[in-house]
């Protein structure tokens, strides 16, 4: 990522680059582009940081759903177990385990926010837009 940020701010500052009139814009795309992968290599390694640093706890089947708990919910409408791992970072990305798919979801994701505080076995309404939605809480582990 780190390169490509270099590459993009040598592009931006190179000589052919270089406006020939009012209607050449690749200088100031290039910079824009510079800008933009510049802060994105920020907020990952911030991320990473984060990451490095965070205590995954131990959970028993009386524990409130918490940032790093793994959390399975079903769908009351179509009966399908979705697995969810809180972190404070880095949500949307699916995991494998075995034959388990887990999403990370963040508690700024609406879902996220929505689940933290409820226990197994708790019912969460939850909407969206126009959309609603009944989950139960199989487990957290």
């Amino acid at each position: 990522m780190l390169g490509a940020v270099d590459q993009a701010r040598d592009n931006a500052v190179h000589e052919q680059s270089k406006p020939e009139n009012q209607y050449d814009t690749l200088a100031l795309e290039a910079a824009y582009l510079a800008h933009g992968q510049s802060v994105r290599a920020a907020e990952l390694q911030r991320q990473i940081a984060v990451l490095k640093h965070f205590e995954i706890v131990d959970y028993r089947c009386d524990s409130a759903i918490v940032v790093g708990a793994v959390v399975q919910l079903c769908d009351h409408t179509k009966q399908l177990p979705k697995w969810l791992w809180i972190v404070p970072v880095a949500g949307g990305v699916d995991l494998q385990s075995e034959e388990v798919n887990i999403t990370t979801i963040t508690p700024d994701a609406p879902l996220g926010s929505k689940i933290l505080g409820y226990y197994e076995g708790d019912e969460i309404l939850f909407r969206l837009g126009g959309n609603e939605k009944c989950f139960e809480v199989v487990s957290v582990i």
